[in-house]
């Protein structure tokens, strides 16, 4: 066989080995080639898993960990909107039928010709607004209801000569306070010339739940009774 010949046998063998690499290389890196067959129709995203945030605060299964289910999914704007529904607050900013009202927004929206700018809620926000203090003086009317609990204090009384539950701790805050720092009685607590308890400090009106249980008591080097009851009473509304 002449040379020339042989050189064009070498080549077109070359070139079929190349090929054929090339499509055993495709056939094992195709997607298919991971999954076994023709890859599935993607499914619509309201039938896929997602978390159920609403499971998650009210720990349904015992913990706050993540919670999902199937065909169900509550994202952040479905939240803020389910929120806003109930009158609350999502992310400490006031709702749009609060800004519509112009209900404790001061300062957070400020128009310049036709444009709005949420500008004040760079520097500050709250969470709290009527409907939420309204659901915390409910709390501490409430107090500690469960069945559960209130027999277990009673076996731990006699038991151990003291409960085990108490009653949920309801926090102090109001959003009602207009300055951007607060006050160094505000701060401290003490304010005996009433320069700013009633001028720029407004306590709450639900009373302290985690000071009753030392109203009536004395102990050594400890504040004396009626003091304890004044303070328990300094944020009650009319004393009462």
């Amino acid at each position: 066989m002449p040379v020339i010949e042989k050189r064009k046998a070498s080549a077109w063998t070359r070139v079929g080995l190349a090929l054929g690499l090339a499509a055993a290389s495709w056939k094992m890196t195709a997607p298919h080639a991971f999954v076994g067959g023709r890859a599935a129709a993607p499914q619509p995203l309201t039938a896929m898993r997602g978390y159920r945030l609403d499971w998650m605060l009210e720990k349904r299964n015992g913990e706050e960990g993540l919670q999902t289910a199937d065909g169900w999914w509550v994202g952040e704007v479905g939240f803020e909107k389910a929120q806003a529904a109930q009158g609350l607050r999502y992310r400490m900013r006031p709702t749009a039928q609060e800004y519509k009202e112009g209900k404790e927004v001061d300062g957070l929206m400020f128009q310049l010709g036709p444009l709005k700018i949420k500008l004040g809620e760079i520097f500050g926000g709250t969470g709290n607004n009527a409907e939420l203090r309204e659901i915390k003086k409910k709390i501490v009317a409430e107090g500690m209801s469960d069945p559960k609990k209130l027999e277990e204090n009673e076996y731990w009384l006699a038991r151990y000569g003291h409960k085990r539950w108490e009653a949920p701790y309801v926090d102090q805050s109001t959003g009602l306070n207009k300055q951007l720092f607060r006050g160094l009685g505000a701060f401290s607590g003490c304010d005996p010339l009433k320069e700013e308890r009633g001028v720029t400090w407004f306590e709450a009106d639900y009373g302290k739940p985690w000071l009753k249980k030392y109203v009536g008591t004395k102990l050594p080097g400890f504040v004396d009774a009626d003091q304890l009851k004044k303070e328990y009473n300094s944020g009650k509304l009319l004393n009462k």
